[in-house]
């Protein structure tokens, strides 16, 4: 002790940097500690299966192993009730640190909106209507050939008996129905109709 003492008079800056350095040593060493408890190293959950469970059944699952849940993303299926889990990550079976978060797909409670943004009608093509539409997500598309002089090419679209045009906004999981002409106008029709009327009445006079 005696020694030390001595030391430290003589040499007192080489000393004071010595209790520097072994106080910030020992400081470290209660971080590590403090941080081991705060962020549970070495304490590890294994990810359950939550697949097909309802969001409120996979949040106590979850609980129950030391995790905690967030919903990254949704879909709509109508097959499935409105809130189920379809997908988690990480996926089950992982073993993970304990307080990890686990990112879960749900199903929506409703269906997904969608913007028409491209004309239906004027000079498009039934095939380039179909096309757009289904690479929006609108899956059921029907055609109901109309007369009209254009063939083939849109006259109007509608969702039930709404007309469509850009802007309009529908559900994802909506029918449309595409009026498609089929090259034959209603004037020609009438005057088709006015000829056959004609020879009837020759026909009959002949008589």
């Amino acid at each position: 002790m005696k020694k030390i003492k001595e030391f430290y008079k003589k040499h007192p800056i080489i000393s004071h940097l010595i209790l520097i350095i072994c106080t910030g040593l020992i400081m470290l060493w209660a971080v590590l500690i403090f941080l081991d408890h705060w962020t549970f190293h070495g304490a590890t959950s294994i990810v359950p299966d939550i697949k097909h469970k309802t969001y409120n059944e996979a949040s106590a699952v979850l609980a129950a192993n030391g995790l905690s849940i967030e919903i990254s993303d949704s879909i709509y299926d109508r097959t499935m009730a409105p809130g189920t889990i379809v997908e988690s990550w990480p996926k089950a079976g992982a073993v993970v640190k304990e307080g990890r978060m686990v990112y879960v797909t749900i199903t929506a409670f409703s269906p997904k909106q969608v913007t028409i943004s491209m004309p239906l009608t004027g000079n498009v093509s039934s095939r380039q209507a179909t096309s757009y539409l289904r690479g929006i997500g609108i899956t059921d598309v029907r055609i109901e050939n109309v007369p009209s002089e254009f063939v083939d090419l849109v006259v109007g679209a509608r969702y039930g008996d709404t007309p469509l045009s850009v802007g309009s906004v529908i559900p994802v999981t909506s029918t449309v129905t595409l009026e498609v002409g089929t090259g034959i106008s209603l004037e020609t029709d009438s005057i088709d109709s006015e000829v056959a009327d004609a020879f009837s009445e020759l026909d009959y006079s002949e008589e």
